[in-house]
């Protein structure tokens, strides 16, 4: 007979129930569904032997396992899940434990028409419904748990792949199958089973993890927005039930926090289950055994470690510093002492232990100064580089010689730092050179030419700070101190260096190192008795080694008339290639000889090379010891060294001089004017005009340089046309002055293109340029960059920025300046606009504006022409990084409102430009709201972009307008964003911003949030964006 399966059932609905329901529940449920299976496999067979295609045999792909073949048959699913790689893989076959266990939790509708269902005659209420699918779901509920004691219960595994609501289902799981009716349970640890205490722990370590990910910004999930049955809201269900959840773990993480300090006190070795600790269900009989016995056992060190770490992080979050330093620690020397094998918990990221330990370091001493913790001594040195305590610096090098505590690189690396030659740079050097002789390395040859060159000083230096290594030192290291300090005191007995030589000789560390013996066999019996290795040749090479170096006049005096006596014959300007004195060399010949020759070359060389070097008070001492020797004998040679000093003085001048000293100096520049313009035969150099013209500018000298006659020198043809434009300033009658400015800046940038035949009929074309040119390009900008006076440098600013604009014929893209009404407005203006490079224009403003800016970093102008350059050039986050550098200088950083005047709607505008081609969409929609008229289109369009690479959602506080917050609030939720929606909610919600307030308390908040928002840019556009020169 046919099975009753195939009568004509009462109840579909139930039927179906039945279907689902009745796998594992009962014998006599079994034995139906045996005689079902056993009636359609008959039925099979019948068909397949009518197939006609069954002889055409096609491969198949075995079918992959699905939880239903570990429900029908548990034992299979350890065997499963060692497969290298199993397919479902454990994390799949947890999800589909799960999910199917919580799908068989909920309550399931039955045809209310038909109550009962019938199966092989017997009939099955509504009541025992229950008891099939009980069975089944408890079932289901010990393979998750199985699978993840197979994962070896790694959270961090379990919050990556799996959802919020899974992991809480299958540690609740967990705390039930031990014993524990909630996680919330009070309990003490001591009373706890070890099943029960690791299924505490786990959940309360879980709790902070899912807080601690859960405050970094996360990218939203995707949503399939096609109209799919059932997709989209279950993906929305799914998201509901993870955020509610994610509240209530972040209402009850005080509670887990409590709970785990608590573990710390009273921790133990704890067996851990894992997949053959948990029994299994049988169709006999509804308990379960479990055999905890079979777990592994953890240490207590290594429980305390994970625990430590879970918590140190959560207190990262929550900026307790100190706690979380303190927890850290205790990990980190868990870690380094305790070896583990066979670890069977995630272990922990060691990584970033020693990133976390790093960045809390500072901040834990900071706030704790009691804490024991002791900088390392390179830390130390570079604490002190960053607060320029150079004495710090020397004092811990000093402190570690003897020791290996840092590498030779690192030494050498920090001795690089100071200025070659500088007593800094020499004591750095020193606490080296004793390092390497403790070592028994070699010394740097150079060493010896420094201490040298720092005479006594450098004699104290070295003393000290051998003194100091001694007492660290052991035998054989003060050995190597002792042969070093002889070899020492030997070279500066044989250089002359007396004072040196005598201060090392009686210092303590001589005494401490060498006997009486040492120190005779050194220098003598007596100082009469000549050195060994002071003999003639040694004693000249030696005197002209000190000449080379020193830049004492006493020393290099005393040098010369030693030389003079040892090699009579030899001319000492031969001793350096590179000592020449130029124009001033003829007038020596002429007038000097023998040593007192020598004495001025030396001293006029050595001035230049200083003076070349920028050592620039070195050189005025030298050419002052000059014109002491040239004395009476030769006027024109002195003239000509005052020249030289006043060069000098010019360079060094700062306009910080007292009026006195600006009398003075303003007397000598107008002296050595009028020398060069009367063609006087003690002329001073083009180079010294130059500095003067230049001085009289700085110095607002406008009736001197407007009464100078004309002349060849196209400084002070430029210093005077200068000098009429800005003496009339800001008076509109002085454009007709500017025409002489302008035309010679004009000439500067035209370029004569002349054509030329070849020896072989070919026609080249020639660029020159203009020979109406006051100095050529490279002069100018040299002449210009010794300028400091702030007219001067606007006018001359104004005027080229005019030419840039002319050439570039762009009106959205024209660059701001000063004075617009002095200079012309349109090309005919220029002699021949076509033979003008707008590069070299470009250039030359380019290097206007940098020197410009480096006297005046605060000139609001100049900043603004250097934006507009950038945005000109398409160079948006420079020209940015200057939009916001002007509001920065007028309003102390943004604390104060910026004046309009200076943030136009055309400079708001350019910055929503900038933005929005570095593609920081939501900073540009948040500037559309500065604009006098909200740009509500150019904002919902910014807003609507797709890749944004800003802060997004982070820069919603920052929005004041409604209806901007409106847009964000819909957009958001049409595209399923709720986070982004709730930042925009909340935004919105903010009690200033509703439109019943007084209008007073809404522009107080806008002007707040226009300053934070500007501040933000300033942080990420200027304090961290590259300077000018190198964009």
């Amino acid at each position: 007979m046919t099975p009753s399966l195939f009568k004509p059932s009462p109840s579909p609905s139930k039927f179906h129930i039945l279907i689902h329901n009745n796998i594992g529940d009962g014998c006599e449920v079994f034995s139906g569904l045996f005689l079902r299976l056993k009636y359609i496999l008959s039925r099979f067979i019948e068909m397949e032997q009518f197939n006609p295609f069954k002889n055409n045999v096609i491969a198949t792909a075995p079918v992959p396992k699905s939880w239903f073949d570990f429900l029908l048959n548990p034992n299979s699913l350890e065997e499963h899940l060692k497969q290298p790689e199993a397919e479902p893989s454990p994390v799949q076959l947890l999800l589909q434990f799960i999910n199917k266990a919580i799908s068989l939790d909920k309550p399931i509708q039955v045809n209310q028409k038909h109550p009962d269902a019938v199966i092989d005659g017997e009939t099955l209420n509504v009541e025992s419904q229950d008891q099939y699918g009980g069975k089944k779901t408890k079932a289901l509920k010990l393979l998750a748990l199985k699978t993840a004691a197979f994962l070896k219960w790694n959270l961090k595994l379990f919050l990556n792949e799996l959802p919020l609501f899974i992991c809480d289902h299958l540690l609740s799981n967990l705390l039930t199958e031990t014993g524990l009716q909630s996680s919330r349970e009070a309990v003490s640890w001591a009373d706890l089973d070890d099943a029960a205490a690791f299924a505490l722990s786990l959940y309360h370590r879980w709790v902070l993890q899912a807080v601690v990910k859960d405050s970094f910004p996360q990218r939203p999930l995707r949503i399939n927005t096609a109209q799919m049955p059932g997709l989209f809201e279950t993906a929305n269900s799914n998201m509901a039930n993870n955020e509610a959840l994610m509240s209530a773990l972040q209402s009850q993480v005080k509670l887990s926090e409590s709970i785990l300090q608590k573990e710390l006190d009273t921790i133990r070795a704890l067996r851990v289950p894992t997949l053959a600790s948990f029994g299994s269900i049988n169709e006999l009989d509804d308990r379960v055994v479990h055999h905890w016995e079979n777990g592994v056992i953890v240490r207590n060190q290594e429980l305390t470690a994970e625990v430590s770490y879970d918590l140190g992080c959560y207190f990262f979050c929550k900026q307790d510093y100190k706690q979380a330093f303190t927890l850290f620690k205790e990990v980190t020397k868990i870690v380094s002492n305790v070896v583990v094998e066979g670890n069977e918990m995630d272990s922990i990221n060691k990584k970033a232990l020693e990133g976390y330990v790093i960045a809390l370091k500072t901040i834990a001493i900071e706030n704790d100064e009691s804490s024991e913790y002791k900088a390392d001594i390179r830390e130390q040195i570079e604490n002190a580089r960053k607060t320029n305590n150079h004495e710090e610096v020397v004092k811990l090098l000093s402190e570690s010689c003897g020791t290996t505590e840092l590498p030779a690189s690192y030494r050498n690396k920090i001795e690089q730092l100071y200025p070659r030659r500088s007593m800094m740079q020499f004591r750095v050097f020193t606490c080296n050179t004793v390092q390497r002789v403790i070592c028994g390395k070699l010394v740097n040859s150079a060493y010896s030419s420094q201490l040298m060159l720092h005479g006594k000083e450098g004699a104290v230096c070295l003393a000290t700070i051998m003194l100091e290594a001694l007492v660290k030192c052991r035998h054989d290291q003060k050995v190597h101190l002792a042969d070093f300090l002889k070899y020492t005191l030997g070279l500066l007995h044989a250089s002359l260096q007396d004072a040196a030589f005598q201060l090392l000789k009686n210092s303590d560390i001589s005494k401490r190192l060498l006997t009486e013996d040492d120190l005779k066999r050194l220098v003598g019996k007596n100082d009469e008795e000549p050195l060994p290795f002071a003999a003639t040749t040694t004693q000249a090479g030696n005197l002209e080694r000190m000449l080379l170096v020193s830049v004492d006049p006493a020393v290099i005096r005393d040098c010369i008339l030693k030389l003079v006596q040892v090699r009579p014959v030899r001319s000492l300007a031969s001793l350096n290639c590179k000592w020449e004195i130029g124009a001033l060399q003829q007038c020596l010949d002429a007038m000097f000889s023998g040593v007192r020759k020598d004495f001025i070359l030396i001293f006029l060389a050595k001035s230049r090379l200083a003076y070349l070097g920028k050592n620039y008070v070195k050189a005025k001492k030298l050419l002052a010891a000059a014109e002491l020797e040239a004395g009476n004998v030769s006027f024109m040679l002195v003239q000509l060294i005052k020249w030289e000093l006043l060069l000098i003085d010019l360079i060094l001048f700062d306009g910080m001089k007292s009026s006195n000293q600006m009398r003075e100096l303003s007397k000598k520049v107008k002296t050595c004017m009028t020398a060069y313009l009367q063609g006087q035969e003690a002329m001073p150099r083009v180079e010294i005009i130059e500095y003067c013209a230049a001085f009289l500018l700085n110095s607002k000298d406008w009736d001197y340089l407007r009464s100078l006659p004309n002349s060849k020198s196209g400084h002070i043809k430029i210093a005077s046309i200068m000098a009429n434009v800005c003496k009339d300033l800001p008076n509109t009658n002085s454009r007709n002055l500017a025409r002489d400015v302008w035309s010679a800046v004009a000439a500067l940038f035209t370029v004569n293109f002349q054509q030329k035949r070849t020896s072989g009929g070919m026609v080249t074309t020639m660029h020159r340029e203009s020979t109406q040119v006051y100095l050529p390009r490279p002069k100018f900008l040299d002449f210009i960059c010794k300028i400091r006076e702030e007219v001067v440098l606007s006018v001359l600013i104004s005027c080229i920025a005019k030419m840039y604009n002319i050439l570039k014929d762009h009106s959205l893209k024209e660059v701001f300046l000063d004075y617009i009404y002095l200079w012309p407005s349109a090309a005919p203006a220029l002699v021949n606009p076509t033979s003008m490079d707008i590069h070299i224009v470009e250039g030359v403003l380019t290097t206007v504006l940098a020197h410009s800016m480096l006297v005046h970093p605060s000139h609001t102008s100049w900043l603004r022409t250097q934006a507009d350059l950038f945005y000109s050039n398409g160079q948006y986050a420079s020209a940015l990084n200057f939009y916001l550098e002007i509001g920065i200088v007028c309003s102390n950083f943004f604390l104060e409102p910026v004046p309009k005047s200076i943030y136009t709607d055309q400079v708001y505008r350019r910055m929503i430009k900038c933005v929005s081609y570095l593609k920081c969409h939501t900073q540009e929609a948040v500037l559309c709201q500065f604009l006098e008229e909200v740009d509500y289109q150019t904002a919902f369009k910014a807003l609507q972009e797709k890749n944004s690479y800003d802060a997004v959602e982070t820069y919603y506080d920052f929005i004041w307008d409604t209806a901007i917050l409106e847009f964000l609030t819909n957009f958001h939720v049409k595209r399923s964003e709720p986070d982004k929606k709730n930042h925009a909610i909340k935004a919105l919600g903010e009690l200033e911003l509703n439109a019943n307030n007084d209008p007073v308390v809404l522009k107080m908040a806008a002007d707040m949030r226009k300053s934070n928002f500007l501040r933000a840019l300033a942080r990420q556009y200027v304090t961290s964006a590259p300077s000018y020169k190198d964009t």
